[in-house]
Order: C-alpha cells, then sequence, then structure tokens
C-alpha cells in the first residue's frame, strides 16, 4: 500500500469518527438536533461523486502517457482530495455547533481579562479601525479572503502538481480544526462582538446562532448556513499562517499570501470579534500543528 493511499485510508476513518460524534451528539445532547443539508447539497456531492468514479476508472484502465491522460490523473486525484476535505468541513461544523450546544461556562471574561494585561483594549482597537474607513475596507476583504483561500489554496496545489503538499496541507487544516473544536467546548467564547454589545453589520450577526445554540431554541444545523462559532483558538489566525505556509515554495505566490495573510492576522479582533488572546492561541496552534504534521512522510 502507497503512503498517499494509507493517508487517505487514514483521512477517511477521521471523517467517519467525527461523523459518529456528530451522531452520537445529536443524540445525546440536551437539546435534540438534526442536521438539514438540503437537496442542493445532496446533489452536488453526488455529481462530484460520480465524476470521481469516471475519472479514476478512466485514469486506471486507459494507461495514457499522454499530456491528457496526465491531466486527467491530475484531476482526479486533486477532485478526489477536495472531496475528502469538503466532506470532513461539513462533519467538523456539525461538531462546532454541537461543541456550542454543550453550553459548558463562558470565558469571554477571562480572555477580556488576559487583553487588558498586556495591554490591549479591545473596544479602542475596533473603534479606531471602524473611524478609519480604507483600513476598515481592507481588512475586512483580507478577512473574508479567508474563505476563498479556504478552496484556492488546496485546489491550486493539486492543479500544479504539488501532490504532497496538498494532503500536507488538508491534513494541517483537518488537525488544526479538530484540536480547536476540542479546546473550544470546555473553554467557550461567544466572542468580543456579543461580549462588548457590537450590533454594527457584519458583526454580531456573523455569530448570531451562538446564544440560540446554548439555550436550544436553534437545533437545525443547515449545512449551507453554518456559522463559524469557535473563537478561541481563532481559525481564521491558524488559517492564515497554515496558508503562508502551503504556498512558500511558490515563488510568484510566496511573497503576496504573506502579505494577504498578515492582514488577514491583523483583522481577527476587528473583523473577527475575536480577542487578542484568541490571536495568541491561533498562531500557537498553528506553529504546533506545521511541527506534527512535519513528522509525517508523505509522497504523492
Amino acid at each position: 500500500m502507497s503512503r498517499t493511499t494509507a493517508c487517505f485510508g487514514w483521512t477517511w476513518l477521521i471523517i467517519a469518527a467525527v461523523v459518529a460524534l456528530d451522531i452520537i451528539g445529536m443524540r445525546w445532547m440536551p437539546h435534540a438536533a438534526r442536521v438539514n443539508a438540503g437537496p442542493r447539497t445532496v446533489y452536488g456531492f453526488g455529481t462530484l461523486i460520480v465524476i470521481i468514479g469516471w475519472f479514476t476508472l478512466r485514469t486506471r484502465t486507459s494507461g495514457d502517457a499522454s499530456r491528457w491522460g496526465q491531466r486527467l490523473a491530475s484531476l482526479s486525484f486533486t477532485t478526489l482530495w477536495m472531496l475528502t476535505f469538503v466532506a470532513f468541513g461539513a462533519a467538523a461544523a456539525v461538531l462546532g455547533y454541537l461543541s456550542v450546544e454543550a453550553n459548558f461556562p463562558l470565558i469571554d471574561g477571562t480572555l477580556a481579562r488576559f487583553d487588558e494585561a498586556v495591554g490591549f483594549d479591545w473596544m479602542v482597537w475596533y473603534g479606531w479601525v471602524i473611524r478609519h474607513r480604507i483600513i476598515f475596507v481592507a481588512l475586512s476583504a483580507a478577512y473574508w479572503s479567508g474563505t476563498v483561500q479556504a478552496i484556492f489554496v488546496p485546489l491550486l496545489l493539486g492543479a500544479t502538481g504539488r501532490r504532497s503538499e496538498m494532503i500536507r496541507h488538508i491534513i494541517r487544516t483537518m488537525l488544526a480544526t479538530l484540536v480547536a473544536i476540542a479546546i473550544s467546548t470546555p473553554l467557550p467564547a461567544a466572542s468580543a462582538f456579543l461580549h462588548f454589545h457590537i450590533v454594527g453589520p457584519g458583526t454580531a450577526s456573523t455569530v448570531s446562532s451562538f446564544f440560540p445554540l446554548r439555550n436550544g431554541t436553534l437545533n437545525v444545523f443547515d449545512l449551507a448556513a453554518l456559522q463559524g462559532l469557535v473563537s478561541m483558538p481563532s481559525m481564521h489566525v491558524t488559517m492564515a499562517v497554515l496558508f503562508v505556509e502551503a504556498l512558500k515554495r511558490m515563488p510568484r505566490l510566496a511573497a503576496p499570501a504573506l502579505v494577504l495573510n498578515a492582514m488577514m492576522i491583523a483583522s481577527a479582533p476587528s473583523q473577527g470579534g475575536h480577542y487578542l488572546a484568541d490571536v495568541v492561541t491561533g498562531l500557537l496552534l498553528a506553529w504546533a500543528t506545521i511541527r506534527l504534521v512535519e513528522k509525517i512522510r508523505i509522497e504523492a
């Protein structure tokens, strides 16, 4: 068995374990919950499976060593791993919602006191950012680029033949996500937006599911409209570092990726409602994840 096949098998075992936790959580949480995948999600996944099946069969039976055959094999590999990535994302998102519904005591006060102890005043920083329109727009664009990069970076790695790095990036992302959920479950934070009662556009509305999940008034998880509710550590900060790590060996993209993701880290408090403590723990999580995955030998 090749290392790539072994990695793929372990990855799906992890996804299966997360799905099992989702099922157990929805069964045993104080407030019964269910997932609403919606027909579009089901049809989309079904279509991808058919496409991947055709590509895989075509590349394994044709023996085509031409440029077309190589491109087809690369497309099959990339699509297969992207489907794996999307499947994990959906399962982990549900687990994140269940972690909020577990309703452990909030630590927002502790995080705010940490910020004060190191001289960071969240309200002053947020007010300064929104008063400077150009900075506000730039940081907003950087923050929301995380959603685009989450899809673009692994796709780019696969499309350019960097298969090993694509697998490493996906494994780093999966590991960081699970660790973040494991930390935030017993140590939940509502976000600085809710703690400081910020109600402007794109603030508290981005985490509006948090308290309904905790009090049991929201028990249907719509996969098409899930929110990022993990505050500490900040996954935006962690992913910014992981994006830079994934693209650092691509000369034309390494420097722009570094600048964009440095801005994304800077945007986390004002645009993401994160405490400075969230940023620090997000950086530590990224460092630990990179170091750990370095120990895994991946050849594709």
